[in-house]
């Protein structure tokens, strides 16, 4: 899925990442949509039950909430993605 600032998402490359790199990448996503890092930290003591969630995440959602973060957030987890995905 293609977002506003031309660059493709594929939530299939979230699967790739190992649970350091995911850790990693869920907390930068949730600093720059503005989370509860407390409630991050809950999420990420259960890397299997996040994985479950994010196997079933549509580009469609994934676009929705990266665009919450802005374009240069937006771009810099995109890129992030794209590095780590490979």
């Amino acid at each position: 899925m293609r977002n506003d600032y031309g660059m493709d998402f594929d939530p299939a490359a979230l699967s790739r990442l190992n649970d350091r790199q995911l850790g990693d990448l869920v907390t930068q996503i949730a600093s720059a949509v503005g989370a509860d890092p407390r409630k991050t930290a809950a999420l990420l003591g259960n890397m299997d039950s996040l994985r479950e969630s994010l196997k079933d995440l549509t580009p469609r959602q994934a676009k929705q909430l990266l665009d919450r973060a802005g374009e240069e957030k937006s771009r810099e987890i995109y890129d992030l993605i794209r590095k780590k995905g490979k």
